[in-house]
């Protein structure tokens, strides 16, 4: 979506205006030297040693080159400080999440200096800043996309016991995590994890865990509905941080479809 250039807040546009009028009173018609059809500059920024170019010109071009040197290098500067952290986090490997440090970077960037030196109306100028801070709270969530559903999750751990896992040492060193279990009695109810699980009431009999009769099999069979229902809330957490994830997309195109060239008029 292409946009025109925003209206400017009366105070600025009185003072562009005004320049505007300075600026247009050196091209009045009892200024004009001469005439001809040709390409835009064609006759103006050609060869310096065939054109006539006054002292005052020349220094005043001279002082143009070097008070731009200084706006760059001023820029070098502070973009050095405001921009190190990001830099020095992005690897190439990174992809997406490098991008996302950049867009907030400069979007959060962005904002500082709207809400500082912005000169649109008003409301456009308060529009664009809220819009821009959406944004940056979108591609936030999006930089943690585990948040998504550590945030689901979470909220459905906070309703069930914490189920804990068979932990299997190895002689080599390594270990594994399995199931998930809640004690019962001397032992624990659950379900094994991998192909083929078990489930019912477990205990270690000569270290070894294993499935055995339960002590109270009403007591093993609600624990065990309780794990099966658990299981069908997390799994609708995944669904619901897809769901989310896939609205923050769609919104962060309609924001960057309806503003990416209007923030920075």
């Amino acid at each position: 979506m292409l946009t025109g250039s925003q209206p400017l807040d009366p105070k600025f546009a009185e003072k562009f205006m005004k320049s505007r009028e300075d600026e247009e009173a050196d091209f009045s018609e009892d200024q004009i030297k001469t005439q001809f059809i040709g390409e835009m500059f064609e006759g103006i920024l050609g060869d310096a040693k065939e054109r006539k170019i006054s002292l005052g010109l020349r220094l005043e071009w001279l002082y143009l080159d070097i008070k731009g040197a200084f706006y760059d290098l001023k820029y070098a500067i502070r973009n050095h400080f405001k921009w190190r952290k990001t830099i020095k986090s992005i690897r190439p490997w990174e992809g997406f999440d490098g991008l996302l440090s950049v867009m907030l970077t400069h979007l959060k960037d962005y904002i500082d200096t709207e809400e500082k030196y912005g000169h649109s109306e008003e409301q456009y100028r308060k529009n664009k800043i809220a819009t821009a801070k959406e944004t940056v709270e979108i591609l936030e969530r999006m930089k943690d996309s585990d948040a998504y559903y550590s945030k689901h999750r979470d909220e459905v751990n906070s309703r069930y016991p914490k189920y804990k896992y068979l932990i299997t040492e190895y002689k080599n060193g390594g270990s594994s995590s399995s199931g998930k279990f809640i004690t019962q009695g001397n032992g624990w109810t659950g379900k094994e994890s991998g192909k083929d699980p078990q489930e019912g009431y477990f205990e270690f009999i000569n270290g070894k865990f294993q499935i055995t009769e339960s002590p109270d099999q009403n007591e093993t069979d609600r624990l065990l509905a309780e794990l099966e229902e658990y299981h069908k809330e997390i799994k609708n957490a995944y669904k619901q941080a897809a769901r989310d994830s896939d609205k923050d997309f769609d919104r962060l195109g309609e924001l960057l479809k309806e503003n990416l060239y209007s923030w920075w008029d």
